[in-house]
């Protein structure tokens, strides 16, 4: 039999599992039926011993459904004899169970009980109560409600007002008005009054509509409210032929106003008495006076816009006919669209619950499936009336709970059609709304207020939680969302908080059953279960949400699929028993889960926590009077302490393996069990009393930090063994409990009674007795850094360097104290070079001192600053420091660049001149050119050169204006010596000290590798040689070129007093006598003659003119023409 369940009830029927945490996926106990059955489809866990079972739509005859009562011990299901009324027909007994929690009493129903009326089936339910030993008592309500039946009366104005055509039309309209109504459970009565009334036809005596076609009219006056009291008193009477359970309807036709219009109040209370529904019809123009319409609004029945109607004639009639006859039906409750069911199709009991030694049992199909609830009373009687909805087609009452709040009981129901998208209304115990709840993510179909649960989380008897399925929301490819709201202490409402769903990739239903049946994991807290019986295709899963304080854990501790209980189950999950109880004994709650065919019982494991502790032999790592020269041993102890959370059982036990990591935080570590190995992995079995087990490992001899302690970690995995007196059940670890946990080692801190080292440290440097960086002159500088500890003991102290770009770290050496530096030179100008040296790493102990020098090489070719800047700045790893401590030092030192420019004579200036004693008007050019080599960088010099012009009165130089290309005429300089004639005799220099000096300025920018040439140009005089009265000697005359530069900036490399030389160039000015030597030409000339003749002669006997002379006659002849070659030829 499959599982096609009528859609009066709509079965909106939701991967593996998370770790498994505490509920046994393996059954314990398991109840099978017939499979293809309904069996499962509701449970409930009754006591330790039984379960109840319902199988609502199981067949036998004319009863559909069954409830069983299952023994737990041998697993037998037998049916509950309960005493069903023979008009309870296919009712689906079991369809809706609830237990009270506090009486253990429980509820069972069947809301689709069919019952045929003449014209459609209608649908109520009943429901029973099954006491602590099952003995049914009931049903509730104890009457099934009769098939609708209307009779009604037509009173009809037979006053003289009313002309006769008129009152033809009134009995036309009457007439179709039976005909549009016959067919259904009606019966007619029509009465005529005027001055007097007569009964035409009593409803017992109604045959056909040519009755009413007989009918003549009385005339006379108008007495209305006499008419409907005759009516109430003689025709709605068993003897005129009215039923019992019958609607009652009245339907008075007026022309104008009464003359007994005084009694017309009385008359309509007397109907309302008897339960007659009055309808009022005003036909023509009288109506339009208030008194007129006054007195139709007293006849017609509440709500007056409802029961009344004004034509302005009796042609018209024919127009209000078609909405009085559906008014009309709605009383009757036929119709199937519209307002116009009441409690025909209302499915009783579709679901129920306790209240205050009452059931309320919910009616979805109430009032065109507005929905609503009735409470009753244990003896099946209404206790007040029906609390019906508000909209159409919403289902309210498809789900219900009771809510037990700290100020009053709730019922709160759900309404999954509302609007499409469902919604969820409160109201107290009375039925009064209090709140209604809109879906927090609204979704067309998404069936919110399927299922309901009232959580009481801190298990004191009082709901703290509410929790709301939406088993069809869709979101990707997940189904089904549960929205949790909590009840607010202040007003009576609740409030969103938060949402949970199932795992992605099923299309489960997660959330069409829900339950909080107990604290299974033992922390105090409620827990929750949420069914998705159509995941895996069909197999269903479960999930149980733990609770927390103040709401529930947003992801699922456990994931119970219905393949992994056991194989073919279907639709695991269909069914949640709403309470969890102790059914094997072992003192810990048992989970009855129904499907299709079968309901499992879950045992619940026991919950254990475990602590671990790590204690270190040392305690603590020494670090005083270590000789950092040998590793350091150490044993650890790593306990385990178990204790039960949820059960006293004392032979829970469990197999751990851990693995311990030493200085865990570290890629360099301190501490290992071996050489190279620093994790060690073990096995311990651990119950209810400590165990430990202990580890030797080492510790690196005086390590880079010996401030941070050493950061052990530990990871353990933990097997839970079978329990005997759990009958094989294994402990599992409480999921909170973390399997990571570190255990630090620290080091020795010798820093007094506080235990808080405060350093007090001082730095300070300088530059080793340099005061200026001579670039291009040293090749390497030594800053000198002094550091001190004037406190307590100081962790990894160190100091940063700081130096410019353009320098680069070469060493450095340690004059006091234990040094480690390293050095990052700078690679870009904006950038700082760091040093960093750590001072007696670990510990810089109190009244510790350093010095070190640190040496840097110098880039002959770096730019500096004017001047450049070195900070030391001292820190350390201390929390504390002390106020007085001297962190930071700044020092600076001059820059200055070497330069090298030589001035050099050129080759080619003039060597020497020479003049003759006593002639003064000579003169001889002189070239002296300076040859300006720049060797090692780019600068701006300003070149002097000084040339001697005047010695004495005299002008050496012949020229007025002499000049030096690319120099300028600065100033003459006068001679220092005014005798020069007496130093000339002494050191014959013509010099600036003795004559005077033209100065020429040269500023030049000279680039490195540059040459630049400067030519002194001009004739030299003989004049100022006279006056120095030496006839005979050799002047030197000295022109001198001289740098002029920026001395703050630029030093000159040359000697130890780094000065830049004077360039000179000499000339040497000979002056000589002149002498005549007559012999020595005589002779020289008379030698030469006799050598001349000597050499004629030789040349002439060797032929030499001759053979020369013929030849260049021949020539001659050969070229020439005319007489005068012959002549010559002659010769």
């Amino acid at each position: 039999m499959d599982w096609n369940f009528p859609v009066y009830f709509f079965l909106i029927s939701v991967s593996q599992s998370v770790m498994a945490f505490n509920i046994d996926p393996n059954p314990w106990k398991d109840f099978t039926h017939n499979p293809n059955t309904a069996f499962g489809y509701k449970v409930i866990q009754k006591n330790s011993l039984s379960l109840i079972v319902s199988d609502p739509l199981t067949q036998s005859q004319n009863e559909r459904g069954k409830v069983y009562s299952c023994e737990v011990a041998n697993e037998k299901c037998s049916p509950i004899p309960i005493n069903v009324p023979s008009e309870a027909v296919n009712m689906s007994l079991g369809l809706s169970m609830t237990k009270d929690p506090q009486s253990s009493k429980l509820v069972v129903c069947g809301p689709t009980i069919h019952k045929e009326c003449k014209h459609f089936t209608a649908y109520n339910g009943m429901c029973f109560t099954l006491d602590n030993n099952n003995n049914p008592s009931g049903p509730i309500p104890r009457t099934l409600r009769d098939c609708q039946q209307t009779d009604i009366a037509f009173l009809l104005d037979g006053s003289g007002s009313v002309s006769t055509n008129d009152f033809d039309i009134m009995k036309n309209f009457v007439i179709n008005m039976v005909n549009g109504l016959k067919d259904r459970d009606f019966q007619f009565a029509v009465a005529q009054y005027s001055t007097n009334f007569k009964i035409h036809i009593k409803f017992n005596s109604f045959s056909s509509t040519d009755q009413i076609r007989g009918i003549s009219q009385v005339r006379g006056g108008t007495y209305t409210a006499t008419a409907i009291k005759r009516v109430v008193d003689e025709l709605f009477t068993s003897a005129a032929g009215a039923r019992e359970n019958a609607n009652r309807v009245m339907v008075v036709i007026t022309d104008g106003e009464s003359h007994d219009r005084n009694e017309l109040g009385n008359a309509a209370q007397n109907a309302e008495r008897k339960k007659i529904t009055r309808y009022a019809i005003g036909v023509g123009r009288a109506f339009i006076k208030p008194s007129a319409k006054k007195e139709l609004e007293t006849i017609a029945s509440n709500p007056v816009d409802k029961y009344m109607f004004t034509v302005t004639d009796f042609s018209v009639l024919t127009e209000i006919r078609e909405k009085l006859e559906e008014n009309i039906i709605a009383i009757e409750g036929t119709q199937t669209s519209g307002d116009s069911t009441r409690m025909e199709f209302a499915q009783d009991g579709f679901s129920a619950d306790f209240a205050s030694n009452s059931v309320i049992m919910s009616a979805v199909g109430a009032f065109q499936w507005e929905g609503g609830h009735q409470k009753y009373d244990y003896s099946g009687a209404p206790v007040g009336s029906f609390q019906k909805g508000n909209s159409n087609d919403s289902y309210l009452g498809y789900s219900m709970t009771v809510a037990k709040t700290r100020s009053k009981p709730y019922i709160i129901q759900g309404a999954p059609r509302d609007k499409h998208m469902g919604k969820v209304i409160m109201s107290d115990i009375e039925g009064n709304p209090v709140q209604t709840l809109d879906p927090p993510e609204p979704q067309i179909g998404a069936y919110y207020g399927a299922e309901l649960c009232a959580v009481d989380l801190d298990l004191n008897s009082v709901a703290d939680l509410l929790l709301v399925s939406a088993p069809l929301h869709n979101e990707g490819d997940q189904e089904g969302k549960v929205f949790i709201y909590t009840f607010t202490t202040s007003v009576s409402q609740v409030n969103h908080i938060q949402t949970v769903k199932g795992i992605p990739g099923q299309r489960g239903r997660f959330g069409l059953t829900l339950a909080s049946p107990a604290d299974l994991n033992g922390d105090g807290l409620a827990d929750v279960v949420v069914g998705a019986p159509l995941e895996e295709n069909g197999q269903g899963s479960i999930y149980i949400f733990n609770g927390r304080r103040g709401d529930i854990a947003p992801t699922f501790s456990q994931r119970i699929r219905g393949s992994s209980v056991r194989t073919g189950l279907q639709f695991f999950g269909v069914s949640l028993s709403q309470s969890a109880l102790d059914h094997s004994g072992d003192q810990l709650p048992d989970l009855a889960v129904g499907s299709k065919g079968a309901v499992i019982l879950l045992r619940s494991r026991p919950i254990v926590l475990l602590w671990n502790t790590v204690t270190y032999n040392p305690s603590k790592i020494p670090t005083r009077d270590t000789e950092c020269t040998s590793p350091l041993k150490n044993t650890l102890k790593l306990c385990f302490t178990m204790r039960g959370l949820n059960t006293g059982a004392q032979d829970l036990t469990a197999n751990i393996k851990y693995t311990f990591k030493l200085d865990a935080k570290r890629q360099s570590y301190r501490a290992y069990f071996s050489p190279k190995n620093r994790v060690l992995s073990d096995t311990i079995s651990v119950s209810l009393q400590e165990k430990c087990n202990e580890h030797e490992f080492f510790i690196e001899a005086c390590p880079n930090d010996a401030l941070n302690p050493i950061s052990n970690e530990l990871v353990y995995t933990f097997e839970g063994l079978p329990s005997q007196k759990l009958k094989e059940l294994r402990p599992m670890l409480h999921p909170n409990t973390k399997n990571t946990s570190d255990h630090n080692l620290d080091f020795e801190i010798n820093c007094g009674t506080d235990n808080i080292c405060i350093d007090n440290l001082k730095v300070d440097l300088n530059f080793s007795g340099y005061s200026v960086i001579q670039v291009g002159i040293m090749q390497e500088m030594n800053v000198t850094v002094f550091v001190e500890n004037r406190g307590e003991n100081s962790y990894n102290s160190r100091v940063i360097l700081k130096y410019p770009f353009g320098l680069s770290f070469r060493r450095f050496t340690t004059k006091q104290g234990r040094l480690e530096c390293v050095s990052v030179d700078s690679d870009e100008k904006a950038a700082l070079g760091e040093t960093t040296c750590l001072i007696s790493k670990p510990i810089f102990k109190n009244n510790g001192s350093a010095i070190f020098d640190v040496t840097y090489n110098i880039n002959k070719d770096s730019n500096f600053d004017r001047m450049v800047t070195f900070t030391a700045t001292a820190s350390s790893d201390n929390d504390e420091h002390s106020p007085n401590n001297e962190l930071f030092k700044t020092k600076t030192i001059d820059v200055k660049y070497a330069i090298y420019v030589a001035l050099i004579r050129h080759e080619n200036s003039t060597i020497h001149i020479n003049f003759t004693a006593g002639k003064n008007d000579l003169k001889k050019p002189v070239h002296q050119i300076f040859k300006v080599e720049n060797d090692l960088r780019d600068l701006r010099v300003d070149i002097f050169i000084r040339v001697p012009i005047k010695l004495g009165a005299k002008e050496i130089w012949t020229n007025d204006n002499l000049q030096i290309q690319g120099c300028t005429l600065d100033k003459d300089e006068q001679a220092t010596i005014p005798d020069y004639v007496a130093a000339l005799q002494k050191q014959p220099d013509v010099n600036c000290s003795v004559a005077v000096c033209r100065v020429f300025k040269c500023p030049a920018n000279l680039i490195r590798k540059q040459t630049e040439f400067y030519t002194i140009s001009g004739d030299v005089s003989s004049g100022w040689i006279e006056q120095t009265g030496l006839r005979s000697a050799v002047f030197e005359l000295v022109s001198t070129a001289t740098l002029d530069y920026n001395k703050t900036t630029y030093i000159y490399f040359s000697d130890s007093v780094n000065t830049a030389p004077t360039g000179k160039i000499n000339t040497q000015v000979e002056v000589y006598e002149e002498k005549f030597p007559l012999k020595e030409t005589i002779g020289g000339v008379v030698g030469g003659l006799l050598l001349l003749a000597l050499i004629t002669a030789g040349l002439y006997k060797a032929g030499f003119f001759k053979s020369n002379y013929k030849k260049m006659l021949q020539e001659a002849g050969a070229e020439g023409t005319g007489e005068g070659t012959n002549a010559l030829s002659e010769e």
